[in-house]
């Protein structure tokens, strides 16, 4: 009897190993594949970053023996959009629990200056001597950014280092894995931190006054770790704290609460809250998304009801991006037809499951203002009179936007398209100047 059962069990037996052996390797496969697309994305981001550093010492360092003052102002809005565009890069890479807020707030400052130099008027108001100090200050600065960027490159390089294990080492805290990448982050951060003082100018100054007192417009009452760990637990659709830690932040521009939990695949999520009133500004969970079920339609329609759900009402999204099956929707506040640029956040979705993966909000929560009751002294006609005839203008609306010296104001927005490349332009709705214009990237020209 045993040996009948044993001839009929065997084969089953036999056909299930197989079976769940061939899963556990496509699986496996499937795991590797989104894993290597991770790694590729983040080794780009690292490449670009240092490619832009390079590039904007490079301008820098033309900008301070130049005579020219048309030259000038081109070499200034090279180094605005290389200090902007290795911004984005940080933002890319896996460093949010590792300190490098100095050098990301040194390369703000460095594209805020070069953005107040550059669209100025130059034969008018010519560069003087402090800012040419200032100018060659900064060239200095970045030379030794530059160096150590670069040499940290020729480790990675060399060395076969990954960013994957840059992640599982911060957020693990393991020590005994190998930590090069971080500490070069690291000591890049500190060498910024150790810059003497730069004078950058009475409107970068304004601009950075502006943005601490911002936070001074956030009323409320506080709110216990407790009741953080609940708005983070009702935020994400989950049934209690439990596994919730909480720690108090008091350094930053704000203090916070940062809440951690487990979320699926064993990796951490992490979650920034103000202590006052409980906003939720942060937050990331970097998981792999394997398999593609939703669109684009289905996944901004999850990040709406989301946004609908933590109280951050009446978001428009005005673009979109869409890399390794996550999608990133760019939202901004629209009351009564305006467009309130000041007031805006981004949002990751899951395109497995539409899961939020990640939230930026400080923005939108620091910059509430009452725009409904602002009317503009400009028509649009009026102001589209002052707009380059040679741009093909496919869509207007009114907008508020922060002018070169932080002021918040109302403008009347042109998008449109010379020789097939998207352009954005802001026209003061009550002087009619020419406030801001943006050219759209390739990547966030998808409009939603």
């Amino acid at each position: 009897m045993y040996k009948r059962m044993a001839a009929i069990l065997l084969p089953i037996v036999a056909v299930a190993f197989i079976a769940a052996a061939a899963w556990g390797y496509m699986e496996h496969q499937d795991k590797n594949s989104v894993l290597i697309k991770a790694e590729n994305q983040y080794q780009r981001a690292f490449h670009d970053l240092n490619d832009r550093m390079n590039r904007l010492q490079g301008e820098l360092g033309k900008s301070i023996a130049l005579n020219s003052r048309r030259q000038l102002s081109s070499a200034m809005t090279n180094v605005w959009r290389l200090a902007y565009a290795a911004q984005s890069d940080i933002g890319q890479l896996p460093l949010t629990l590792m300190p490098f807020d100095s050098a990301e707030k040194f390369l703000s400052r460095v594209g805020n200056f070069a953005y107040e130099v550059g669209v100025r008027d130059l034969d008018k108001e010519p560069l003087n001597e402090k800012e040419w100090k200032t100018l060659n200050t900064l060239y200095q600065q970045s030379r030794h950014i530059n160096d150590d960027l670069s040499s940290l490159q020729s480790q990675v390089l060399s060395r076969n280092l990954r960013w994957m294990d840059v992640e599982l080492a911060v957020a693990s805290e393991d020590k005994k894995m190998d930590n090069t990448i971080i500490d070069g982050f690291k000591k890049v951060n500190q060498v910024v931190q150790e810059f003497p003082e730069v004078d950058w100018g009475p409107s970068v100054n304004n601009m950075e006054i502006r943005q601490r007192e911002r936070v001074k417009r956030l009323t409320g009452k506080l709110i216990t770790p407790e009741q953080a760990k609940q708005r983070v637990a009702y935020a994400f659709g989950r049934d209690s704290t439990k596994g919730m830690s909480v720690t108090r932040n008091k350094k930053g521009d704000y203090p916070t609460y940062s809440v951690r939990y487990q979320g699926r695949n064993q990796t951490e999520v992490y979650t920034d809250l103000t202590t006052v009133d409980g906003h939720i500004v942060w937050m990331v969970f970097d998981r792999p998304v394997k398999k593609k079920r939703l669109n684009i339609d289905q996944a901004l329609s999850r990040a709406t009801r989301f946004l609908d759900r933590v109280g951050y009402e009446n978001m428009t999204a005005i673009s979109y991006d869409e890399v390794s099956n996550i999608a990133s929707f760019n939202f901004v506040h629209k009351e009564d037809g305006i467009y309130v640029y000041p007031e805006s956040l981004a949002v990751k979705v899951a395109l497995d499951n539409g899961e939020i993966m990640g939230l930026q909000a400080d923005e939108y929560v620091f910059n509430k203002m009452d725009w409904t009751k602002r009317k503009p002294k400009l028509s649009a006609a009026e102001a589209r009179k002052q707009v380059n005839p040679h741009l093909k203008v496919t869509k207007s609306n009114l907008a508020v936007i922060y002018n070169r010296n932080g002021d918040q104001v109302l403008c009347h927005e042109f998008m449109g398209t010379i020789n097939g490349e998207q352009y954005r332009l802001f026209i003061n709705a009550n002087t009619g100047e020419e406030e801001y214009i943006d050219r759209i990237e390739k990547a966030n020209a998808n409009q939603v």
